[in-house]
């Protein structure tokens, strides 16, 4: 892979970003291993802000260090994922029945402007962006419902659902237009204000019950 010039600033910022990114748009699979000095030697500079870099993303849970082995994607079992699946829908539906009808206009607005980039990063094939801001649509419906608990739990899960694709599946050969539309219905359900329809809509979005490529 080919990749342009880092530009001068603070490089570990700027490679965390390159390399979250490899996750994000599914170049980096589950598992994978990160060697420092290739990404080093690939961005023509030193492996002292790659390793920076290599840490942040430990810490953040989307890459795991092996003592005497070196970094890997995080990722974990099936059984797992399908646990950290259910306990995402669970929160995503306690999240929506609390923001429903509740949920500020400033934060409608803001998941709004969510989906129309969405659909702009679908428009430029652009699938690491679409991926993130996937996540950042989950994220704000959580944050709207200024719940610590909540966030908290989202925070813990988050970058196993990454790691894991559970989220934007990058691999998703489907139409991305209707999962952005998929996307601006949810919103449509906590504006409406029925918490039990905003909860069962969350939930199954959140457990992928629903193919978006299906008759809407």
């Amino acid at each position: 892979m080919t990749e342009t010039p880092i530009s001068r600033g603070l490089l570990s910022d700027q490679v965390y970003e390159r390399i979250l990114a490899s996750i994000l748009d599914g170049s980096r699979a589950p598992g994978s291993r990160v060697v420092e000095s290739e990404i080093a030697r690939q961005l023509g500079i030193s492996q002292a802000p790659v390793r920076e870099a290599v840490k942040r993303l430990v810490h953040a849970g989307l890459v795991v260090s092996v003592p005497r082995q070196g970094s890997y994607v995080t990722e974990i079992s099936p059984a797992e994922l399908a646990i950290a699946r259910t306990m995402r829908a669970s929160i995503e539906a306690e999240a929506a029945r609390i923001a429903a009808g509740e949920i500020s206009s400033t934060d409608v607005a803001r998941l709004r402007s969510v989906v129309t980039r969405m659909q702009a990063a679908v428009d430029a094939d652009e699938w690491a962006a679409f991926r993130a801001l996937d996540i950042e649509f989950h994220r704000g419906v959580i944050a709207s419902t200024g719940l610590s608990v909540l966030a908290r739990q989202w925070d813990t899960l988050e970058p196993m659902l990454v790691s894991q694709r559970a989220i934007g599946d990058p691999a998703y050969l489907g139409d991305r237009s209707r999962v952005v539309a998929w996307h601006a219905d949810l919103i449509e359900t906590l504006v409406e204000g029925d918490r039990d329809a905003a909860a069962a809509a969350f939930a199954e979005h959140a457990s992928g019950a629903r193919d978006p490529d299906e008759t809407r």
